[in-house]
């Protein structure tokens, strides 16, 4: 039977420093991790009611991360370099499984390359959280799900694969 997911247990989030050693960021309010939105165009004509806008095969447009956090910190100047920044993110979540009431924990994990393209170290108000956020374009992603990969896009190599499918080999075969 299924195992229903339910909410995010904890999280926590790394990243490279400016001697691209892995470091803790462990005070995020909360991320908002990339979108994978297909670049699309529209097609109409002849033999079409109306209009599609088809994807085009293979091709992922911007990908943004998002930290967003509670207080400015010298961790998230660090963020602000110009340069590519490596992420990991490990988050776990319970489960139900609906077949005999059980309960379990996934692990999940992303792995992300990019750089930095904008940081916001938030407002100055007594007594209040200054709420800022950084946000970075990602060229490499990859997820994990218990240890097996579920999802790899690499931008600058030509791959995307889900579940172990590389949609973009024919294409790499081809042009090489």
């Amino acid at each position: 039977m299924p195992k229903i997911s339910n909410k995010t247990i904890d999280y926590k989030m790394k990243a490279t420093d400016t001697k691209d050693k892995m470091t803790l960021i462990d005070d995020a309010a909360d991320i908002q991790l990339p979108s994978i939105e297909k670049i699309t165009d529209t097609i109409k004509g002849s033999g079409i009611m109306g209009e599609i806008d088809l994807p085009v095969y293979g091709q992922i447009g911007s990908m943004t991360f998002t930290i967003n956090n509670r207080a400015d910190n010298p961790r998230y100047s660090m963020l602000s370099r110009p340069g590519t920044i490596k992420f990991e993110v490990v988050w776990t979540n319970d489960n139900i499984d609906s077949s005999n009431m059980s309960a379990s924990v996934q692990v999940n994990k992303v792995f992300m390359t990019g750089m930095n393209k904008k940081y916001d170290p938030g407002k100055v108000e007594v007594g209040a959280a200054s709420d800022g956020s950084s946000e970075f374009e990602i060229f490499y992603y990859r997820k994990l799900v218990n240890g097996v990969e579920v999802l790899l896009i690499d931008k600058l190599n030509c791959k995307y694969v889900v579940n172990g499918i590389d949609y973009m080999e024919k294409t790499r075969a081809a042009l090489s």
